[in-house]
């Protein structure tokens, strides 16, 4: 019995595990301005974009656990709204990336934040639809072994994310002003793509 409740604890932990780096592994707009930071020798903004994501996930959770995300769901119009300012936001940081992507290491333009992290996590339907699909599952299925694991496991992702993107701008300017470039086309594409679910939303 005691192993049974061993084995059931440890696939809980890799269950969630495995959850969070489906949601941090695919390029999107946190990971973008998270590299795009990095490359630039700003790891403490790196990491506070990635607290700021963390924190809107926690939010999310706690939404999906007690049922106001299957309420959202069910009101289109509302996560419309939410999905504007969303794509506002990723339309401004690409902005912001496109002014300075010739800048120096150490520029401060263009900068992640706590608050960036939290709004694009909070403002964006993808998140929503993400944590519809999955947050039923981490919480009744698997529990806080799953929920711990999940959270852990996004910490240190975003960690070895930044370190890692350090380490590349380190080795050559040319990288970062690449970075920036694609940084652009993600936030603006993924701005323009929110804008217009969203816009599909409010007149459905």
């Amino acid at each position: 019995m005691q192993t049974a409740l061993h084995l059931s604890m440890w696939h809980a932990v890799l269950g969630g595990a495995l959850l969070a780096i489906s949601i941090a592994a695919p390029p999107g707009p946190v990971t973008t301005i998270m590299a795009n930071s990095s490359m630039r020798g700003r790891m403490r903004e790196s990491l506070l974009t990635a607290g700021g994501a963390i924190a809107g996930d926690v939010v999310w959770l706690a939404l999906a656990i007690i049922g106001t995300v299957a309420f959202l769901n069910q009101r289109p119009r509302v996560v419309g709204v939410l999905g504007i300012a969303g794509a506002l936001l990723l339309l401004w940081m690409a902005w912001r990336t496109w002014r300075t992507r010739h800048a120096d290491m150490q520029a401060n333009a263009a900068a992640g934040s706590w608050k960036i992290g939290l709004f694009a996590v909070l403002t964006s339907p993808f998140s929503l639809a993400w944590w519809l699909a999955n947050g039923t599952l981490l919480y009744t299925v698997w529990g806080w072994p799953g929920i711990v694991a999940f959270f852990c496991t996004g910490a240190l992702y975003a960690v070895a994310f930044t370190y890692a993107f350090r380490w590349v701008g380190r080795k050559a300017m040319s990288a970062i002003v690449w970075v920036a470039y694609v940084s652009v086309v993600v936030l603006a594409g993924f701005g323009l793509y929110v804008g217009w679910t969203s816009l599909r939303l409010l007149h459905g």
